[in-house]
Formats: C-alpha cells, structure tokens, sequence
C-alpha cells in the first residue's frame, strides 16, 4: 500500500457535514482504523491563523480575490505540513472537513470567480492531491441555516441568495463527478444519514485492503 485513504466531507454551512465527518472518523477509530480527522481551512498552525482571519465577523468585507488566495494558502500549509505525511508516511485514513471542492462551490460559485482559473490554482495549492472519495451532504439553504444556533461568522453572513449559488455549484460539480463525488441527503436522520455514509466508506477501505 502506497498511500492511506483520502476522505472529504462538503456542503453548505449548516448541513451537517461537520457533525457527520466526526462521527465516521470515530465510527473507523473504533474499528482499529489509523485516522487523522482535519479540517480546511486549518489543519497546521499557519493555516488556523488564516482560518481566524477569514471567518472573522468584524473585519470588513474581503474582495474575492484576496479570500480566494487566503484559503489556497492554508490549504497549501495543510496540504503540506499534515495531510501528504498522514498519508503517505503513516498510510493513515485522512478525513478532511472541507478540501478543493469547497472553494470552486464559495470561489468560483459563490463569488463568481472564474472557474477554470481557480481550478487551477487548486491544483497548484493542492499540489495536485486529490481525495479518493468526497461526501457531499447537501440541504436546502432555509433548513440549514435554521440549524446554525450560534453567532454567524463572515461566511455565514453572506446571506441566503450567495449560499444558494454556492449549494447549486455543489451539485453542479457533483453531476460532473458521480463517481468521485457522493451525494447524501442531509435532510435525513443524524445516525440513518451517517449509517449510508459509513457503509460507501467502508466498502472503499475494503476495496483499498484497509479493512
């Protein structure tokens, strides 16, 4: 075995992605699995001090560019420092709260950036290293934002027509992608919705001789 699993969990805030990516980096833990849970932006000490600036509510309001190169930095950072060695030296399963697709569905969907231009700088900040399995969990913006019982942060306030734009990307790209790119109703029960997504993970680690 070359190299761990890469596994990536998307979707728009408030839809559960986060809660899910937890419960199946415990589910595997409990099953003996090497796992290193991470999260984007984040994941090493230079790309958390990004993350504090880009999510700050009280700065004023970024021009797309400048938002879209902070995040290709700390993804570079995470990239780099954490997520390439957990793969590759400890052959760990690698689960990453957010990872490229993120920033074409908020960048490239959300902003209106252009898309093939920040596909390409994905891939320079990626360095090329893409997940073997992303987990889309897609919900309607109305209900996901009736879910976010705390202080919303900069993205957060960007209002329900941006997110709507970024969730239509999601699934534009996942329509592109079926294989690459599962999509999961987040609209389901927590645990019924993290038993499906346990079961395709399992049957990839199984197929990788990880299990």
């Amino acid at each position: 075995m070359k190299r761990g699993v890469f596994i990536v969990f998307e979707g728009i805030e408030g839809s559960g992605k986060s809660t899910q990516a937890q419960l199946l980096a415990d589910a595997l833990e409990r099953k003996g699995v090497n796992v290193d849970f991470s999260r984007e932006p984040g994941g090493s000490e230079v790309a958390e001090r990004i993350r504090e600036v880009l999510l700050d509510s009280e700065l004023e309001e970024m021009h797309p560019r400048t938002e879209l190169l902070l995040y290709l930095a700390a993804r570079a950072e995470h990239v780099a420092k954490r997520i390439r060695r957990k793969l590759f030296a400890d052959k760990a399963v690698v689960i990453s709260d957010r990872y490229t697709l993120s920033t074409l569905a908020y960048q490239a969907g959300g902003r209106e950036l252009d898309t093939k231009r920040v596909a390409r700088l994905c891939k320079f900040a990626s360095g090329g290293l893409e997940p073997d399995l992303t987990v889309l969990v897609d919900l309607d913006v109305k209900e996901a934002f009736t879910r976010l019982d705390r202080p919303h942060d900069r993205l957060e306030q960007a209002g329900k027509e941006f997110h709507e734009k970024v969730r239509e990307a999601y699934l534009y790209f996942a329509r592109r992608a079926p294989r690459k790119i599962r999509v999961f109703n987040g609209a389901k029960e927590k645990m019924m919705l993290h038993e499906e997504i346990k079961q395709v993970v399992l049957n990839l680690l199984t197929s990788k001789g990880m299990l």
